[in-house]
């Protein structure tokens, strides 16, 4: 069975240096950006998936070396399988993973939240009943981040307020107690 990768246009292909700007696609690649989808493309069916439109999107990408099929909203695609071939479309189709810089990874909803709030939003995360503690999101956003920054780099700087709220959470939910 193949399996699918889909990947963001802008941002991680597109360098998207000015954000939308007047609409087109301005930028050079990404650096990297251009072998890591040949890459892929040897081991996967990858696909683009963009708010733009993807007649757009089409020509730049031909114009770099890849053999592209737009996808046409009147002929949808369920499934993309085709190695060695893009596909562009403004749907997010299944696949193994999604490449994307705009992205929140997902394991819970108060790690989510904790990412996603800004600092003076509330500041507890919802009661969520037996066997789940109420956490402060500027602890959960600190353990977020400092998890962020060890994930695959382990280089050892520790922010010390960092290391200070995991240790409370860690103590506070070792013994059950509300945070």
């Amino acid at each position: 069975m193949i399996k699918t990768i889909g990947v963001d246009f802008d941002g991680v292909i597109h360098r998207y240096s000015k954000g939308w700007f007047d609409g087109t696609i301005y930028d050079e690649p990404i650096p990297g950006a251009l072998d890591g989808l040949h890459t892929l493309m040897r081991h996967y069916a990858v696909f683009i998936h963009t708010a733009r439109s993807p007649l757009d999107i089409a020509p730049w990408l031909v114009q770099r070396g890849f053999d592209v099929q737009v996808e046409y909203p009147g002929d949808p695609t369920q499934f993309w399988t085709e190695r060695g071939v893009l596909l562009v479309t403004r749907r997010k189709l299944p696949a193994l993973a999604y490449l994307d810089d705009r992205a929140v990874r997902f394991t819970s909803w108060p790690l989510a939240l904790a990412e996603l709030l800004p600092a003076d939003a509330a500041k507890e995360t919802p009661d969520g009943g037996a066997g789940v503690v109420s956490v402060s999101v500027e602890d959960l956003r600190r353990v977020v981040q400092l998890a962020q920054r060890h994930i695959g780099s382990c280089d050892g700087r520790l922010d010390l307020d960092d290391v200070k709220a995991a240790d409370r959470l860690l103590v506070k939910v070792g013994r059950g107690e509300q945070l």
